[in-house]
């Protein structure tokens, strides 16, 4: 009640993630409602605290409505062009984004033009091309034919959710369009202010562009402005191994520097405080508006103007009004933020350093290190202990070296941030100056470059992690909050019996989170276009049969990296015992690499055919990592416990089907588990059917996974018949081959067998206790 603010930021935020789990306008006014009365209820005889009643249920109403109104507005603002060849007309309002060999820009929207209907739409779409034409600039017409796709949203456990990220930054729909598309008219619209920030941007990286040498220039670059495109993905991979992610990525912690320089400067000069302090604050929002306004530098930008404000007029700041009075207008502005990693990372890390930084100082002042390692190692272990569930979660990645690489680098951080400003204005004068003092900042990058190196090079310098539960996360803040902020503030000493209570506690959740029975889980991963199944049995033995390929045409991102292997570590797997491919073909092998190369494989199954074309890749990676190779044939059994085994049909030893070999001789595996059973058919055809037919092979089964992503060529009606399902789950994605048939769909629908597919429904989880099976689709 002593700091209404925080109240009405946290009221906000709560309405924002009460709107994003439920999606419903009605839900969100009548619990506003209930909020309402309930503070009235309780604060009855307070009559002062009429305002902060009807604030807090105001704004949490404003926070859930203003959500669900942009979510609602964003998600459906092009739906009716989804998948269609459409031509755009609008203007850029993003600088590109440079990866490898793709450009992305964010396209502001005036028309849409399908078949010739005009539509005018006002909107974000982002545009990707390929990187074999001029930039465009900021503000350009632009007049682009592409086919126009709206992202399904997250498919899979642990996916990223792709169209939430670009709601954060209101763009509803992506196209893919090649230089010869994309038509760059003479007109120009958009921000000023943007424009002209953006030029000062470009001029500041061509004086350090001119003053250092490339890679030098490049982390400047980043430091400095955020610009991170000439970098490579080589280089922040290696900054985020050593732990120094945040230091090429434009923060807060730049913006202190920043503000630290201009106090110094100023201070130097006499200037009077307010003025300074105006000057000061216009130069930080200028700052902000050239790297791009992004959540943490406008989080600081805001915190420290406020502070510069009240002493003008001589008010004391305080930080936690300050953080919350920078929070609610973020929020207000754009409440999607809230889901942003920047955002959270920049709040939670500033937030655990005001709570945890004194306390860690203290404790560790007392192993007698020297000044200047106690106030690094506390200000990096203070904001670390506040982001590690964070940073596990989004990243499943946390760098053991961090604190070390910090130490080392930190003070060198602020030297380059301030003399990379020195620079930039020297440079406007003359390039020589800034040449001058380049020198300087050029040792002092090279030092933050081989200490990155050499850090992420260390043995374990950062491990994968598995995706935190939401119940070990909600643990987790409660010991760090106690341990490290409550227990040492108030003096709180417990007594055994205590300590003991706690501990036991701690124990019995964990073990009944280990020894609950589970029963069988198998999940048909939505991969687009190709096929992947994960199992995991009641004893906790792990088997994964092909790996998807790649997500659709227009790009060229691995599956395994991006689908299976979130997937594997949100289900808490660091294990696999058994990794099965089908046969050769990419859309099935292709992304099983990145998972033999990252996780402890205990067993590699192939079929065992005289030609593995497709397969080269893998058995080398196997070879190179110890994985046991294991040929499999009709009839051989691989155990995973004692009540799970599948069961070998498929290929047939000593022979050999030439028609669509790769296909034709995939491996055809049963499951079975008591009495649940599934068939996993690779990608027979017509020709693998009849044989298993003719040889009168077991292939009855509850749930089968239909052959050949539901091609026209396989799922024959007798094959069919003698499986005789109840669920047929159909692996499938965009394509240009006509997956699933009409045939084949029709078919299915006649014999009466429930259809699911990943294209449609997303992941297929089914589970069982060995008698009956539940089958639900992740996008319910």
């Amino acid at each position: 009640m002593k700091r209404p603010l925080t109240l009405f930021s946290l009221a906000l935020i709560f309405g924002i993630t009460i709107s994003y789990l439920t999606k419903s306008y009605l839900f969100i006014f009548f619990s506003s409602l209930t909020i309402l009365l309930i503070l009235f209820a309780i604060f009855a005889n307070e009559k002062r605290e009429n305002f902060i009643i009807v604030g807090t249920a105001l704004f949490y109403f404003i926070g859930g409505f203003n959500f669900l109104y942009g979510y609602n507005s964003n998600i459906n603002k092009y739906i009716e062009f989804d998948q269609e060849y459409v031509t755009i007309k609008g203007y850029v309002i993003s600088d590109p984004e440079i990866k490898e060999n793709r450009v992305y820009y964010v396209i502001s929207t005036e028309e849409i033009i399908l078949k010739g209907d005009i539509r005018k739409i006002n909107g974000r779409i982002r545009l990707s091309t390929l990187n074999d034409t001029d930039f465009i600039p900021y503000g350009k017409e632009v007049k682009i034919y592409g086919r126009l796709n709206i992202p399904k949203g997250k498919t899979n456990p642990g996916a990223f959710d792709y169209r939430n990220y670009l709601i954060q930054s209101k763009i509803s729909a992506v196209v893919f369009a090649k230089g010869e598309n994309i038509k760059v008219k003479d007109g120009y619209k958009g921000n000023f202010a943007v424009k002209y920030g953006l030029a000062l941007r470009d001029r500041i990286m061509e004086v350090i562009n001119k003053s250092l040498p490339p890679s030098q220039a490049s982390l400047l670059n980043a430091i400095l402005l955020g610009y991170k495109s000439g970098l490579g993905e080589n280089i922040e991979k290696m900054f985020r191994g050593a732990g120094l992610a945040h230091v090429i990525v434009v923060s807060g912690m730049h913006v202190g520097y920043i503000l630290l320089g201009f106090i110094v400067f100023f201070r130097k000069l006499g200037v009077k405080r307010p003025f300074a302090n105006i000057i000061t604050i216009l130069a930080l929002w200028g700052y902000a508006l050239i790297t791009g306004f992004g959540p943490s530098v406008l989080r600081a930008v805001i915190m420290a103007s406020m502070v510069l404000a009240g002493e003008i007029i001589k008010r004391e700041p305080d930080v936690i009004n300050s953080i919350s009075f920078s929070a609610f207008l973020i929020l207000l502005f754009n409440p999607a933020l809230l889901f942003n990693v920047g955002f959270q990372l920049s709040f939670i890390s500033t937030i655990s350093i005001i709570l945890f930084y004194k306390n860690l100082k203290e404790l560790l002042s007392m192993r007698m290190l020297p000044q200047y390692l106690t106030d690094v190692a506390s200000l990096t272990l203070s904001a670390q202990l506040g982001v590690l569930p964070v940073t596990a979660f989004y990243f499943n990645e946390i760098s053991l070296v961090g604190v070390v690489s910090n130490v080392l680098v930190a003070p060198v951080i602020g030297i380059i941030t301030i003399l990379g400003l020195v620079m930039a204005v020297l440079g406007q004068i003359h390039i020589l100056l800034s040449q001058l003092t380049g020198l300087c900042n050029n040792t002092l990058l090279s030092f933050v470059l081989f200490v990155s190196d050499k850090t992420s090079d260390l043995p374990f310098a950062a491990v994968r992690v598995i995706t935190p539960s939401i119940l070990f996360v909600v643990i987790y803040y409660i010991f760090i909050l106690y341990f490290f902020w409550y227990k040492p503030k108030h003096k709180v000493k417990l007594l055994p019996k205590q300590n003991i209570i706690i501990w036991v506690s701690l124990l019995f959740i964990v073990l009944i989170k280990l020894f609950i029975p589970k029963g069988l889980e198998v999940v048909f991963l939505d991969v687009g276009q190709g096929d992947c199944a994960f199992i995991r049995t009641q004893e906790g033995k792990t088997m994964l049969i092909d790996g998807g390929g790649y997500i659709n045409r227009d790009d060229d991102s691995n599956t395994g990296d991006d689908i299976v292997i979130p997937f594997l570590l949100d289900y808490g797997i660091t294990k696999i015992d058994v990794v099965a491919v089908t046969h050769g073909h990419a859309d099935h092998a292709q992304g099983l690499k990145p998972v033999l190369e990252s996780f402890k494989v205990s067993n590699f199954i192939i079929p065992d055919v005289p030609v593995l074309d497709g397969l080269e890749e893998l058995l080398r990676v196997a070879g190179e990592v110890g994985i046991n190779v294991e040929r499999c044939k009709k009839g051989d059994i691989i155990y995973l416990d004692k009540k799970t085994y599948f069961e070998v049909l498929h290929p047939k030893g000593g022979f050999y089907i030439y028609e669509s070999p790769l296909n034709n001789n995939s491996l055809v595996l049963k499951l079975y588990y008591e009495d649940v059973s599934i068939l996993f058919t690779g990608d027979i055809e017509k020709e693998a059917e009849m044989m298993l037919l003719d040889d009168e092979a077991p292939i009855g089964a509850d749930i089968l996974k239909v052959a050949h992503h539901g091609a026209a060529t396989s799922t024959t009606l007798e094959f069919l018949q003698r499986v005789n399902p109840s669920v047929a789950v159909i692996s499938v994605g965009r394509n240009n081959f006509g997956h699933p048939s009409n045939e084949v769909l029709e078919l299915l629908e006649k014999e009466g067998v429930l259809v699911l597919r990943t294209d449609m429904d997303g992941a297929v989880i089914v589970k069982s206790k060995g008698k009956k099976s539940k089958i639900s689709n992740y996008r319910q």
